[in-house]
């Protein structure tokens, strides 16, 4: 899905991924349906995806911004 994500975004194009944190085991979340920040940048960095920031506001997930290259 994200190799498609990727295709349809134009060059510098951002998307944002939100997942809850496989990391805390306080979210009360089947493991299945939560993610780590190292996975889901790997997961979308393979499907060339560049990281740009996370934004820790969240209480339980991860908020993470991705962008196509320029």
């Amino acid at each position: 899905m994200m190799l498609a994500v990727h295709e349809a975004l134009r060059p510098g194009g951002r998307v944002a991924l939100v997942e809850y944190r496989a990391e805390d085991p306080q979210v009360p979340i089947k493991r299945i349906h939560k993610m780590s920040m190292e996975q889901a940048r790997r997961e979308l960095e393979d499907a060339g995806l560049e990281f740009v920031e996370n934004i820790d506001k969240l209480p339980q997930q991860h908020l993470l911004i991705f962008r196509r290259p320029r």
